[in-house]
């Protein structure tokens, strides 16, 4: 009875210790080629879903450099730039929500064969609430007064809340990238979030403090602490991921 011939191409690692295990079993040498094939398709698909996510998170830090400029915007009186950049993280989070819907679709689409799906699910949905809470802190400051500037006590705490919103989603980025090189990247740049969210907490609390004893016209205090509540969360949602790609990362 003649053995069915394995192509060359398909004699890889992965098609070897199959082909030990058709030993030691009954699977047969059709099965050995699905499940090889399987493999293949599952590591193409997790590439692929790993570059949308990395253009994602791009597209977050982008959003986040635009909330801080609407912060920036809120030290001087006038609406007119304040509003042309709210336009333009509006834009940011559509296009955000696509990317996440790309990801999704690509798990989703290879079934079984994609072994961490539910990781890379989570991370991208993790990434997507990102800019949400970008959005959403634009939103409630927007409703303050565009004549009342805050005090300096409460825009050098923003500003620097700000820099580590910025510091933290460029990390992320480089934290997706150091998937493609080592465990150890890995863990440096996740170690390296923990600490900007710690110090962020601090300037939030800070904040916090002073918008306690803040005069100022009805309802602005409820809109800043709004503002500020979604900047931190947003730096806290950049923690999470970070910790999901930790555990993705020491997974594969």
């Amino acid at each position: 009875m003649n053995k069915q011939r394995i192509p060359k191409r398909l004699k890889t690692k992965s098609y070897r210790i199959l082909a030990r295990n058709k030993q030691r079993s009954d699977i047969s040498a059709k099965d050995v080629l699905k499940m090889t094939y399987q493999q293949r398709n599952g590591n193409n698909v997790e590439k692929k879903v790993l570059d949308i996510i990395l253009d994602h998170a791009r597209i977050v830090h982008d959003g986040s450099k635009v909330l801080a400029t609407l912060l920036d915007c809120c030290k001087t009186t006038g609406r007119e730039e304040f509003n042309r950049n709210f336009k333009k993280l509006d834009q940011l989070e559509a296009k955000a929500n696509g990317m996440k819907k790309s990801a999704v679709k690509e798990i989703a689409d290879a079934g079984p064969s994609l072994l961490f799906r539910q990781d890379l699910t989570k991370i991208s949905k993790n990434i997507d609430q990102i800019i949400d809470l970008a959005q959403g802190a634009a939103f409630f400051l927007q409703q303050i007064d565009g004549e009342w500037i805050p005090p300096e006590n409460i825009t050098s705490n923003l500003q620097e809340l700000s820099k580590r919103m910025i510091s933290s989603t460029k990390s992320l980025i480089d934290l997706i990238r150091a998937l493609y090189q080592s465990l150890d990247s890995v863990i440096v740049i996740a170690e390296k979030i923990e600490v900007i969210e710690n110090k962020a907490d601090a300037n939030y609390r800070a904040i916090i403090i002073e918008l306690a004893r803040l005069e100022a016209p009805k309802g602005t205090d409820v809109m800043l602490r709004e503002t500020v509540d979604r900047i931190e969360n947003m730096i806290d949602a950049v923690r999470d991921s970070s910790s999901n790609i930790r555990i993705y990362a020491m997974s594969r």
